[in-house]
This record gives C-alpha cells, sequence and structure tokens, in this order.
C-alpha cells in the first residue's frame, strides 16, 4: 500500500488542480470569447494554466513529493516542465478546438480536459524522476 501512497496522492493533487485549471480556463473563456474570437482559446488556457501550475507545484512539493530541499531549485525544475506542458497543450487544444469547429466555452473546455488527461502520466514521471528527486548533495 506504500507503493501505492504518493500515486494516488499525485492522483488526487492532478485532479484537483485539474478542477482549478479547466474552471479557470471555463470563465475566462466566457469572459474573453466575444472580445478575442479564436484567440479566446489559447490566451485562456495559458492564463489558467499559470494560476493552477502554481497551486499544482505547491501541493505536489509538501504534499505529494515531501520536498524538503531548496524549493526554488524545484520550482524551476517544475517550470521548466510545466512551460513545455503548456505549450503543447496550448497547441493540442487550439488544433482540435479548430479542428472540431468548437466555439462554446463548455465543449473548449471539455476538449482540455482531454488533451491534459493525456499529459498528466508522463507528467507524474518527470515530477517524480527529476523536478523532486533527492539530490544528492541534499542528503
Amino acid at each position: 500500500m506504500k507503493k501505492l501512497r504518493q500515486p494516488i496522492l499525485y492522483a488526487l493533487s492532478s485532479g484537483s488542480s485539474a478542477l482549478v485549471d479547466i474552471g479557470l480556463f471555463y470563465v475566462f473563456k466566457l469572459l474573453l470569447g466575444a472580445a478575442l474570437g479564436a484567440y479566446s482559446v489559447p490566451v485562456s488556457n495559458v492564463a489558467a494554466r499559470v494560476i493552477s501550475s502554481f497551486y499544482n507545484f505547491n501541493v505536489n512539493n509538501r504534499l505529494v513529493f515531501g520536498n524538503t530541499g531548496h524549493y526554488g531549485k524545484a520550482m524551476l525544475r517544475y517550470y521548466c516542465l510545466a512551460i513545455p506542458q503548456l505549450a503543447a497543450s496550448t497547441l493540442l487544444l487550439t488544433l482540435f478546438v479548430h479542428l472540431l469547429h468548437i466555439s462554446s466555452a463548455q465543449g473548449s473546455a471539455l476538449v482540455k480536459a482531454v488533451v491534459e488527461g493525456c499529459l498528466f502520466v508522463a507528467s507524474f514521471f518527470i515530477q517524480k524522476l527529476w523536478v523532486f528527486a533527492k539530490d544528492r548533495h541534499d542528503a
């Protein structure tokens, strides 16, 4: 059971972060949709992800991976992962919304949920093995 603790905590952390991310995306898309048109999808995604990523980093840092090392070093590593992940998410989300001709906030949020779900597994392993890895020098 101990081996399952971390993946379960990560799944709960990711689930709560996903709710924050998708909820904020939906609100931003509703608010910006008319004013920004097609640009509302990438702008809403970036704005939501910036906020939710800070929340996610802090939850993962202490609760999931129990990092007691350097906060700043872990944050730098986290954002080295989060920025390319944000780019992939934004690109895929914008592409699928465009290809599927989705204009509603609800439809866009559903596509976002699917895209983010696909990026979930890779992110866990990168965070576990690199972002929050115990440095030999920190021991």
